[in-house]
């Protein structure tokens, strides 16, 4: 993995956790299913997140943007959490999903674009001028 593409996946992860942490006022938070409390996307995170690991991201996220619910913040939670997962992968299973780590960053400007948050925009260039 090149630099750039390293500092790229470290500046989406940080984005993620700071977004989540001024969500929910947690310091660590990734959504998760749980069959004793069953939350109102579920059934969505699930099949988003197995699409996404059998290579089939694109997908997944139209998925994601299909059912869109900007009324209910666990929608928001549960999206940050899908780009979060999928900012993990290797770049070789990225590239094989015709996905890249710009695809990643881009989607998830635009997703908490739905939400009313911007300017995330100008968070990365400024980061990545210091490369």
């Amino acid at each position: 993995m090149d630099f750039e593409q390293d500092y790229v996946m470290r500046l989406v992860k940080d984005l993620v956790r700071f977004l989540m942490q001024l969500i929910t006022g947690k310091p660590q938070f990734r959504y998760e299913t749980d069959a004793e409390e069953p939350s109102p996307c579920g059934d969505d995170y699930t099949r988003i997140i197995a699409m996404a690991d059998a290579g089939r991201i694109n997908e997944a996220e139209n998925l994601l943007y299909e059912n869109l619910d900007t009324d209910n913040e666990d929608y928001l939670l549960m999206g940050l959490s899908f780009y979060s997962h999928i900012n993990d992968y290797k770049d070789d299973f990225l590239l094989e999903s015709n996905y890249s780590r710009e695809e990643i960053k881009d989607g998830i400007e635009n997703f908490v674009k739905e939400y009313g948050v911007t300017g995330l925009e100008t968070f990365y260039s400024s980061a990545l001028r210091l490369i």
